[in-house]
């Protein structure tokens, strides 16, 4: 299983938290992250220039 924020595997054992997304189409979705803080993967905000 990944972890939503972090987007690592979590391991057997390893405590988690379950979130429900409302975003969901539908019923809505199940999303689990780390119970412990983990930092947030990087994610792209602006499109990248032609130019690079």
């Amino acid at each position: 299983m990944m972890c939503a924020r972090c987007n690592k595997v979590i391991q057997p054992g390893e405590k988690t938290e379950k979130i429900t997304n409302p975003g969901a189409t539908a019923a809505g979705a199940d999303i689990e992250i780390h119970a412990k803080l983990c930092r947030r993967a990087a994610q792209q905000t602006t499109p990248t220039p032609r130019w690079t």
